[in-house]
């Protein structure tokens, strides 16, 4: 029954993170024909907006803050595996359970917690770029440090719970 139940919520965590980072993915096409327009306007029309360049800047944070737990998810992250390439499916479910429990959650919790006064500092005062002609929604953009923290801790559940279904024997090795 617990493992019924751990299972639904972690495919429902790992729904999330696939959902979110797809539909988020879609700023890289966005980042490459505002780029175009960008250089096209200022080299061949002697136009300059920078509202459109912080664009860019914003689409690139908001896609790397947004899609990096669908890395973690498929395990494509940055991964230091001198011994955990090698390891036994067992071994990789124990150092990835731990890790996550040990690490990742609490390092999740820090940047929520931490991130909490500056994010609302952002909204009181409706924070704006520096730049006169620049976007006026900084505090969006600050705002996507949460969503960052939670979807990755998402990611870490799901990866958890796969790691405890290869421990306990629920899982198939391949799966893990």
């Amino acid at each position: 029954m617990l493992f019924r139940l751990t299972d639904t919520l972690s495919g429902i965590c790992a729904g999330i993170v696939t959902g979110v980072s797809k539909t988020v993915m879609w700023a890289g096409l966005a980042i490459v024909l505002i780029q175009v327009a960008v250089v096209i306007m200022r080299y061949v029309f002697g136009i300059n907006y920078i509202w459109l360049q912080e664009l860019i800047i914003w689409l690139f944070g908001i896609m790397f803050l947004l899609t990096a737990a669908y890395a973690l998810l498929v395990d494509e992250h940055v991964r230091v595996d001198i011994f955990y390439r090698d390891a036994p499916p067992r071994r990789k479910a124990l150092v990835n359970f731990i890790g996550t429990y040990l690490f990742l959650f609490p390092v999740c919790i820090l940047i929520v917690w931490a991130a909490g006064p500056y994010i609302y500092r952002a909204w009181d005062v409706m924070e704006g770029s520096r730049e006169a002609s620049g976007l006026p929604g900084v505090f969006l953009l600050k705002s996507m440090i949460p969503a960052f923290a939670i979807l990755v801790a998402l990611a870490g559940f799901t990866l958890a719970s796969q790691s405890v279904a290869v421990l306990s024997g629920h899982a198939t090795e391949e799966a893990s």
